[in-house]
């Protein structure tokens, strides 16, 4: 249930509890056996989008028994084998990108689910942030890890250093260069990013950016520089955005964010000085200053906040909650 007083809770996509199995990624016979054990589960990433299918007045992930089956039946519009996330109450896990997949529901008609229960033929790929309202949090985690490592494939399939096609390795989380004279080994790509609320007193600063919808203010955010700590990063984007200066910047939790690639680590910064804001409204279309009261208070808010599934949302319902 969602709290905004627990401080140990993880975010959510994140906390997934999965035994990643890092120190056997290599051994290529050991992946064989795991991809075959009976146990074996896949989860379907399709354009970026997960599929579900609904369950009990909301969604499941469509996770898939037969593993062999959509290999073979999908095998002509696969680019890359199955990718190992890891196990699961000793189960193995997987994800298959099925983008170049048109007829959706014809590949999946002939596959057995992972559950009797699912109706299989309902199932429909779904945007993760739609989805994960609905989904409980460690499917909506193993389905955010999923899509990154299917995103980070389709964009890396040559290599960077000579042009020469790659290939996927150790179950999926690394791509070798094929040419014999470079051999490059690629990994993973995740961009780190500050996200902050900027707090004097009982009064915050939320902005908001034209493709939000109508009325919802954020917090504010950036991507980290090369030679730039996380703290100088939290500094350079109040002022460069809004023109604040921050003096204390505390950490407060970290949340996985694969739209595509990012992971957001939240902080607190506290205003030295308040006053105008000198928004730079080629980042933002509006900022303003609110009252933690009006904030408390939908009937007095002046702003829409952003949905709980994200670690904004969590920045501003602790600073909400406290005193």
């Amino acid at each position: 249930m969602y709290d905004p007083h627990d401080p140990d809770r993880p975010n959510v996509l994140a906390g997934l509890r999965i035994d990643r199995a890092g120190r056997h990624r290599r051994d290529d016979a050991w992946l064989s056996a795991r991809q075959a054990a009976p146990e074996a589960r896949t989860v379907l990433i399709w354009r970026d989008q997960t599929v579900v299918v609904p369950m009990g007045g909301g969604a499941a992930v469509a996770l898939l028994a037969d593993l062999a089956g959509l290999m073979q039946a999908a095998r002509d519009l696969l680019d890359d084998p199955p990718v190992y996330l890891g196990d699961v109450d000793g189960r193995p896990l997987f994800a298959v990108d099925i983008t170049r997949v048109e007829d959706l529901a014809g590949l999946l008609g002939g596959l057995t689910p992972d559950d009797p229960a699912m109706d299989i033929a309902a199932a429909a790929p779904v945007d993760l942030r739609q989805a994960a309202s609905t989904l409980d949090d460690q499917q909506a985690a193993l389905v955010a890890y999923g899509r990154a490592m299917a995103h980070w494939h389709r964009r890396h399939r040559f290599c960077g250093v000579c042009g020469a096609p790659t290939e996927a390795r150790q179950g999926g989380h690394v791509r070798r260069c094929t040419s014999e004279t470079c051999g490059t080994e690629h990994f993973p790509r995740t961009d780190p990013a500050v996200i902050m609320l900027a707090v004097k007193d009982d009064w915050c600063v939320l902005g908001r950016q034209p493709r939000f919808p109508a009325g919802m203010y954020s917090t504010l955010a950036g991507f980290l520089e090369p030679g730039e700590s996380l703290e100088e990063c939290v500094r350079r984007e109040m002022m460069e955005e809004v023109g604040l200066r921050i003096g204390r910047v505390s950490y407060r939790h970290s949340q996985p964010w694969p739209f595509p690639a990012s992971l957001m680590v939240g902080f607190r910064a506290e205003v030295l000085e308040g006053g105008p804001l000198d928004i730079d409204h080629h980042e933002l279309e509006d900022a303003l200053w609110v009252h933690r009261d009006e904030l408390r208070d939908p009937e007095l808010s002046p702003v829409t906040l952003p949905h709980r599934i994200s670690i904004a949302r969590r920045l501003i319902d602790e600073w909400m909650a406290e005193r």
